[in-house]
């Protein structure tokens, strides 16, 4: 009787490692000390100062940062995103062969899922902040090709959010009285 135990706990693990696979979720060598992965960490302030010269922003109080809010958008939200986006369905798109390089290298499946995650991003942003979620995106989903994996995808993706939200809160702001 103890034999189909052991079993269906090696089948249990061997699903376990084939969901994991499938999602991306698999450590790739050295990433963080790769050129296109420091420039990537790099780019951040850029997108940063793009998207506060394009809408009018504030920074966050210290208390905001220390906030179960501010670890959710830059720790949670980040991870559960990469893997439905870039885990599960970019994963789909380039096991159909969606790997075709379109436009700067970048992949169709890519693309294809940054389209479809700026538009997630209308629930929660205004038009023209969801439209600037889609060059981030694009970064996020080239990492995901370029090392066939998604932790360094989650990886910027939370360096991305946390810089995001700090530098550029763009909660609503207290209506302010009118000048005298």
């Amino acid at each position: 009787m103890d034999h189909p135990v052991a079993l269906e706990t090696t089948a249990t693990k061997v699903d376990w490692y084939h969901i994991l696979g499938r999602l991306g979720l698999c450590w790739p060598r050295a990433f963080y000390a790769s050129k296109a992965f420091l420039l990537c960490v790099g780019a951040a302030p850029l997108v940063w100062a793009i998207m506060a010269w394009v809408v009018p922003v504030r920074s966050m109080s210290l208390a905001q940062v220390w906030s179960f809010v501010f670890a959710s958008v830059v720790l949670w939200y980040p991870f559960w995103e990469e893997l439905l986006f870039r885990g599960l369905l970019q994963g789909e798109l380039i096991e159909r062969g969606w790997t075709r390089r379109w436009v700067y290298g970048l992949s169709s499946a890519n693309i294809t899922i940054s389209l479809l995650f700026t538009v997630f991003h209308l629930w929660s942003h205004s038009p023209i902040w969801a439209a600037l979620v889609f060059f981030p995106s694009l970064v996020f989903g080239y990492l995901r090709d370029r090392f066939d994996s998604t932790i360094p995808s989650i990886v910027m993706h939370m360096w991305y959010n946390g810089g995001y939200f700090f530098f550029i809160d763009s909660s609503p702001r207290p209506p302010q009285a009118p000048l005298q």
